[in-house]
């Protein structure tokens, strides 16, 4: 999966998405799903997780709306 093939509304959509089920451990969650593309030898997915992960940051410290998402 290739980031800059998504809107970062999808992305916020994703990142809000993984907060709702896990809360606060939703960057156990990413970490996890990097670390296992990783380890499975699928280095552009693990990539794109970051992104997500780093989406996922800026949720959990309340630095991007859920209605509108902006990447500063």
């Amino acid at each position: 999966m290739r980031l800059d093939n998504l809107k970062v509304n999808s992305l916020a959509t994703i990142a809000w998405a993984l907060f709702d089920a896990h809360g606060d451990k939703a960057l156990g969650v990413a970490d996890k799903a990097i670390y296992d593309l990783e380890t499975e030898g699928m280095p552009m997915a693990a990539d794109a997780w970051r992104g997500v992960k780093s989406m996922v940051e800026d949720v959990v410290l309340g630095r991007m709306d859920r209605e509108q998402p902006t990447i500063h």
